[in-house]
Parts: C-alpha cells; sequence; structure tokens
C-alpha cells in the first residue's frame, strides 16, 4: 500500500514534468529557413545559438515598432527612436516599401502575418539594395499550416537574412 503522502508527492512531480515538457515544445514551433547547404550548418553552430537570442529579444521583447496594415504605416508611440521592427498586419501592403524605404534603414526584424494561403501569392523580395542595410530577420506567422517549401517561395532575401516561421491558430 502506498503511503499518501508518497502519492501526493509522485503526483506533483508527474503533473511538474507535464508543465515542463509543454512549455518548452512552444519554442520548438518557431522554425528556421535552412539555406540548403550543409557548409554553413556545420561551420557557424555558435553563432547560430547567439543569433537565435537575438532574433528572440527583437521579436519578442518591446522595441520601437512600425506597423503596416491596409496600405497604411501606423508608427509606434515612441517617434523619437529608430525604428527597429516592421510588422505587416496583411500581406497586400508589400507596396508601401516602394514608397517610404528611407524610414527603414534601421529595421533588424520584419514581422509578416499570413492569415490565410492565398497570401503566399503576394511574394516578397527584400535584398540589401532595398535599402534595408540592417534587416537580421525574418519571422513569418501563418494563421494556417505553412511549411518550409512554401516559405522559401514566398520570400526572397539575402543569404545574411535569416527567415523564421511559425504556424499559429488565432483565438
Amino acid at each position: 500500500m502506498i503511503n499518501k503522502s508518497t502519492f501526493a508527492f509522485y503526483t506533483f512531480l508527474f503533473s511538474v514534468c507535464i508543465s515542463f515538457s509543454s512549455l518548452t515544445a512552444q519554442e520548438n514551433a518557431i522554425y528556421e529557413v535552412s539555406d540548403g547547404s550543409s557548409m554553413s550548418k556545420s561551420s557557424s553552430k555558435k553563432v547560430t545559438q547567439n543569433d537565435r537570442a537575438d532574433f528572440y529579444e527583437l521579436a519578442f521583447k518591446l522595441h520601437a515598432t512600425t506597423y503596416v496594415e491596409n496600405n497604411i504605416i501606423k508608427k509606434s508611440s515612441n517617434s523619437e527612436a529608430s525604428v527597429s521592427k516592421l510588422t505587416f498586419k496583411d500581406a497586400k501592403s508589400f507596396n508601401v516599401l516602394n514608397q517610404s524605404i528611407k524610414d527603414f534603414n534601421d529595421v533588424e526584424l520584419i514581422t509578416i502575418i499570413l492569415k490565410n494561403e492565398n497570401d503566399l501569392n503576394n511574394k516578397l523580395e527584400l535584398t540589401q539594395d532595398n535599402g534595408f542595410g540592417n534587416l537580421k530577420y525574418i519571422y513569418i506567422k501563418c494563421y494556417f499550416k505553412c511549411n518550409e517549401q512554401q516559405i522559401r517561395g514566398f520570400v526572397t532575401s539575402d543569404a545574411s537574412i535569416r527567415v523564421f516561421y511559425k504556424t499559429e491558430t488565432p483565438s
């Protein structure tokens, strides 16, 4: 017969393990589009880990952000700070980049929200020639099931720009 305190302890330990495993599983939901060369994966493993921390810092912490929706640019409340994040709330507003590229020279992260598979038809080309000299990361949130091949077809960028994507279900 099991002692009641021992049973309670094992129940508590089991619930902690389940909670911890669900927390770590959520972090693995962000995928990086690989460049396809095995050389870059093996030679820059330590740099990749540091860059992933930098990506998380930019993506999930507060920074000066400009939002674009329905072809309208909405600046963040802190307009004096240089903008380090650019967020597209729809995929139909990419032509804004052609109009005001000079405003985005300091952008390090572009976040794009894709609401359905039709948004993948609005291709995005981002290179250093477009005026994004400091751009390091592109983060794509799909509100549908997407894969690496679809993301590769959707965005074209320089090799130095890392592309991350995640499948989310909005509530």
